[in-house]
């Protein structure tokens, strides 16, 4: 029997979920589809680079108007370039919300981070650490895209909680909450952790309870 886990994405959908959507999240995460495309790897890459300092602004302005302008030989490739020029756009609307006076460290996209919360593994995967003066790794942000299931400002509190628990638990160092962000593109939200995240740790704590023991009860 495989062990639980899900994505912190997915966990953040979870905690606002119907009971049928739950119940097909966990499914999701039990049996994966074979073969899925990874949408808006352009305007992940892209915008990354972006808060971590390697490109301007201007110049991510025009990799959108370049991911739009040039011809592809599928008409799904030509749907997730576009789609990935609507984030860049969705992002630099509030690219101004991040935070100041901090640098921003792109995370490698194979580097593993995942927490044990209730006995499930939550896949973390922060986009980009965020570090103060001393280069101590002080928060971090992580990309939210999908526009069929966007994340509001509960859910993505949820996210931001469970990314400060991640970075807690690696470090003695204090993680600022405030810095603990989750940006759902799609809906041009910033949204950081809360100052109070006790009670919202019990909560997905106990919605880890949950998906552990249906994942038992199906995969038995």
């Amino acid at each position: 029997m495989s062990a639980p886990k899900i994505s912190l994405n997915k966990l953040g959908e979870y905690m606002n979920a119907t009971p049928a959507r739950r119940r097909r999240i966990i499914e999701d995460q039990i049996a994966p589809k074979d073969f899925v495309v990874a949408r808006y790897t352009d305007a992940r890459e892209s915008i990354i680079d972006c808060i971590a300092g390697k490109i301007s602004e201007d110049q991510l302005t025009q990799i959108a108007e370049d991911l739009r302008e040039k011809e592809y030989e599928s008409k799904f490739t030509a749907q997730d370039k576009n789609l990935s020029a609507d984030a860049i756009d969705s992002f630099l609307e509030i690219s101004d919300q991040l935070p100041d006076n901090h640098k921003f460290e792109k995370v490698p996209a194979n580097e593993k981070s995942t927490i044990e919360i209730a006995g499930v593994d939550v896949s973390i995967r922060p986009d980009a650490y965020i570090k103060n003066d001393n280069d101590e790794v002080v928060g971090a942000l992580k990309l939210h895209f999908p526009k069929s299931n966007p994340l509001d400002k509960n859910s993505g509190e949820y996210v931001a909680t469970a990314l400060k628990a991640f970075l807690q638990e690696g470090t003695e160092n204090t993680i600022d909450h405030k810095l603990c962000i989750v940006v759902d593109v799609p809906s041009s939200s910033v949204i950081p952790a809360p100052k109070a995240g006790k009670k919202r740790m019990i909560d997905i704590e106990a919605a880890c309870e949950e998906i552990g023991a249906q994942w038992r009860s199906k995969t038995s």
